[in-house]
């Protein structure tokens, strides 16, 4: 992780986000996800397990890691020059049918790619211009993701302790404590300091192509996905 400067801004990250422009929007929606969709590469590895574990699991058989993969790159394309124009619609469909579905006994790995493939429907239906709110749903998917992971790992026993817990103001004391712990994650500050790079950015640049490459280029410096994982 590097060359992100942790800040505190005086509106709050969602404030800032919902005041974009749907353009600027556009923008900051595709980057943030640019470090999410990698996410569901690691979905079909997970989903080459046996056809009698595959039944326990819930986990579908379809890759969709290409899918997804195709439709950020059609957005960037598009953002850098709207005459790269496609066929919003018909994306939309497809990824919405290759979501993956979660159960009760659907393993973690399963939730982040789920996360990224609900953020490209938010981001498709806000090029459609019939979801305004885009932008703040996967400013959020990605920091949940992030919550999502650390209370699954390095908070898990803290958490199920807590969860333990029969007296109801103890436990929302637990809770508070263990959400301060989850904000100051060097994971979750970090996620927090690239979106506000990014809006940044977008509110301080013509979107063009070459913002495109810039923007590109921000998602590579970090060096890892939401989760932490190392890119490509």
């Amino acid at each position: 992780m590097k060359g992100i400067i942790v800040t505190k801004p005086t509106l709050s990250t969602f404030a800032q986000i919902r005041a974009l422009s749907p353009k600027q929007s556009l923008a900051f929606s595709v980057t943030v996800l640019s470090r999410m969709v990698p996410h569901v590469a690691l979905y079909d590895e997970l989903n080459q397990v046996p056809t009698s574990e595959l039944a326990l699991t819930g986990v579908g058989e379809v890759a969709v890691g290409p899918l997804a993969d195709k439709v950020l790159g059609l957005v960037w394309g598009y953002l850098g020059n709207p005459k790269n124009k496609f066929n919003f619609g018909v994306q939309l469909e497809k990824i919405e049918l290759a979501t993956p579905d979660v159960t009760e006994n659907t393993p973690f790995g399963v939730l982040p790619a789920m996360d990224a493939c609900i953020g490209l429907s938010a981001l498709l239906r806000l090029l459609q211009q019939e979801q305004d709110d885009a932008a703040v749903m996967i400013s959020k998917l990605a920091q949940g993701g992030v919550e999502a992971m650390l209370l699954a790992t390095e908070f898990a026993v803290e958490n199920e302790k807590i969860a333990a817990i029969d007296d109801e103001e103890s436990k929302d004391n637990a809770y508070f404590t263990l959400s301060k712990k989850l904000k100051a994650h060097p994971l979750m500050e970090f996620e927090i300091a690239f979106q506000r790079e990014v809006l940044q950015y977008v509110n301080t640049h013509k979107l063009n192509e070459q913002s495109v490459k810039e923007l590109q280029q921000m998602v590579q410096e970090t060096g890892i996905t939401t989760l932490g994982i190392e890119l490509e």
